[in-house]
């Protein structure tokens, strides 16, 4: 059977008052303390993959072993993923969320335990992938949360853009935070402290009274996997994943060439800052501009941006480039996820959001553990192309979405 549209924007840009008014309405819904903890809940997932990549770099002095273990983390969190998705649509999100969370943090703390003992590169890699299994999703489960919370509204376009900003500055402060603590301590200490964030912050989304607001029932335990436009949706998916593992290796290679290794996270961070707000900004865009085409600027607009990238060599010019990349980043992300929600009915939210987080953490794996190698025996601008050729492949799904018929 065909879903029904869960949101309807209006056909003109809202004004800015209206857009602020709107975003102010969010804490009504969910209650003032959620944001934040939400906020602070999905901070350890870009903690720990640009962590795993600078604690398994410095420990065993090679950019590719850490694009390799960051890539098992990703594997791990595709596999696991879905099976997590799945779990909370039929028996709710509360316990299912709880568990990952507490599961998350302890192999988190296992797996930095093995990289400071120097365990062989194989046991490393398996603890990675736990770890990347156990991942509580997050982002993915609160998305399902808004769409019921919202009752799938006006303002349902304005929390998936809030989601999408909070994504981003997340991707701003994990990776900053990881440079700091590596600075003022070491990698270790960073991972550490995500793992405790996980716990704690994990479990506290899980228990809010939101979670009532998720549907659980056998009826959502399979999602609309056989839609050709959520499976094209996944690809795109996989191509920013793809994307953000060459630029992750890429700046790590660039940092470390530069007598600065422990700054990867610091200077990665600036990519998040265009993103978050352009991400908030996504919320004012006209319905006219249609959603298909959108996919398609913005796709098109990161292999542009990305390209210079390629012929850079100095950290400085690199940050200059990195900042209005980013603006295209966020609504990128955001539109995937719309167009996706307007694909399922409400119960089968979750199963299809993690399915998306899924591909993109697919894409991580392949463009970091490539990119790290070619960091190793080219150059780190070699990285950068993984990330610009991403793109172009994430174009083409793009375009192609245009032509597939819409089940909504």
């Amino acid at each position: 059977m065909s879903a029904a549209p869960l949101m309807a924007p209006p056909s003109t840009g809202p004004s800015f008052r209206t857009v602020v008014a709107q975003y102010r309405r969010l804490p009504q819904l969910s209650g003032t303390a959620f944001l934040p903890l939400a906020f602070l809940a999905r901070l350890p997932i870009s903690m720990t993959q640009i962590g795993t990549v600078v604690l398994v770099s410095s420990s065993f002095n090679s950019i590719g072993a850490g694009g390799v273990a960051a890539g098992f983390l990703a594997a791990g969190s595709a596999v696991g993923g879905p099976a997590v998705g799945r779990l909370a649509d039929h028996l709710g999100q509360r316990g299912v969320m709880l568990t990952a969370s507490l599961l998350n943090a302890a192999a988190t703390l296992a797996l930095v335990a093995l990289v400071v003992g120097h365990a062989p590169l194989a046991v490393i890699y398996g603890m990675a992938a736990m770890s990347g299994a156990s991942t509580p999703q997050i982002g993915p489960m609160v998305r399902a949360r808004w769409v019921r919370l919202t009752r799938g509204g006006p303002r349902l376009g304005y929390a998936m853009s809030y989601e999408g900003a909070a994504d981003e500055t997340a991707y701003v402060l994990g990776p900053a935070a990881v440079s700091l603590m590596t600075a003022l301590a070491s990698p270790a200490v960073a991972m550490v402290a995500a793992a405790v964030l996980v716990g704690v912050f994990g479990s506290a989304v899980a228990l809010h009274p939101t979670a009532k607001s998720a549907p659980a029932g056998p009826r959502s335990i399979a999602p609309s996997r056989f839609n050709p436009r959520i499976v094209a949706l996944m690809g795109g998916s996989a191509a920013i994943g793809c994307f953000f593992g060459g630029m992750q290796t890429g700046v790590a290679g660039m940092a470390a060439r530069a007598g600065v290794a422990g700054a990867a996270g610091g200077i990665y961070a600036t990519m998040g800052i265009g993103s978050a707000i352009a991400g908030l900004a996504c919320a004012a865009i006209p319905a006219r501009f249609a959603l298909g085409n959108r996919l398609a600027f913005f796709a098109a607009a990161l292999v542009v941006l990305a390209t210079p990238l390629l012929f850079l060599s100095g950290l400085p010019a690199m940050i200059a480039v990195m900042v209005p990349l980013g603006c295209a980043v966020g609504p990128y992300i955001i539109t995937l996820f719309s167009m996706a929600e307007r694909e399922v009915s409400a119960p089968r939210a979750a199963g299809v959001m993690t399915l998306l987080s899924s591909g993109l953490v697919v894409g991580y794996a392949v463009g970091s553990g490539i990119g790290g190698h070619l960091v190793d025996s080219v150059s780190p601008a070699a990285a950068f192309a993984v990330s610009a050729a991403a793109m172009v492949a994430g174009t083409a799904v793009a375009l192609g979405l245009r032509v597939l018929p819409s089940r909504a």
